[in-house]
């Protein structure tokens, strides 16, 4: 009787150790930023979802939920989240409403969809022996007939 308990102790410690072992190595944590130039502009803007591209093929996605942020000289987290491990070049951020503090001015983004491309072709790795961030810099905002246009095609930087 005492044997089979200790069995079962083995089993049981066994199967949750295979379980964390795979989660490890098969997920990873991310976290997403977004900054801006200091431009003395207060943007706030409201992601519906956030999309990673696998190097491999395939979206992954980071959170579906609706996120309003703003867009300011300090870096603001956008986002944490246990995705696939893996490594990824390229994110979606899709973008459904946005609003600036000054002269109630608003905010065009054409195509509803930020494209985000890392700098120096540096891919995001995620897994679980690295901490993956994302920094978005968004240096692109022009102003045309009393709306401020923000350039779709924005870089961040990989750090893993």
């Amino acid at each position: 009787m005492r044997g089979a308990i200790i069995a079962g102790i083995v089993v049981l410690i066994l199967i949750i150790g295979g379980i964390l072992g795979y989660t490890y190595f098969t997920m990873g944590n991310v976290k997403i930023y977004v900054v801006d130039a200091p431009s003395g502009l207060v943007i706030t803007l409201t992601s519906t979802s956030i999309m990673l591209h696998k190097v491999t093929g395939g979206w992954v996605t980071v959170s579906n939920k609706t996120i309003s942020f703003n867009l300011t000289s300090a870096a603001v987290l956008l986002v944490k989240a246990v995705i696939p491990a893996g490594k990824y070049n390229e994110m979606f951020i899709y973008v459904s409403n946005g609003s600036a503090s000054i002269l109630g001015l608003s905010v065009s983004l054409p195509s509803h969809v930020f494209k985000i491309h890392f700098v120096n072709n540096q891919d995001l790795v995620v897994g679980g022996m690295y901490n993956a961030t994302v920094i978005i810099n968004f240096p692109h905002i022009s102003m045309n007939a009393g709306n401020l246009i923000i350039t779709p095609s924005v870089t961040a930087v990989a750090y893993n």
